[in-house]
């Protein structure tokens, strides 16, 4: 599919996968694909107010 991608002209491909210490697989996986780490996502819960 990325093959085809690129040969669409596309030139960046963004994927969202968990890749913390808690689960590393996805973050070895997609480096060993050539891809590199932009930006992580922080995800806060807590309980709704009112």
């Amino acid at each position: 599919m990325l093959h085809a991608f690129a040969d669409a002209g596309g030139h960046r491909a963004i994927v969202h996968s968990r890749g913390d210490a808690a689960c590393p697989v996805p973050k070895r996986l997609y480096e060993s694909m050539g891809f590199t780490a932009y930006t992580r996502t922080h995800v806060y819960v807590g309980r709704p107010t009112g």
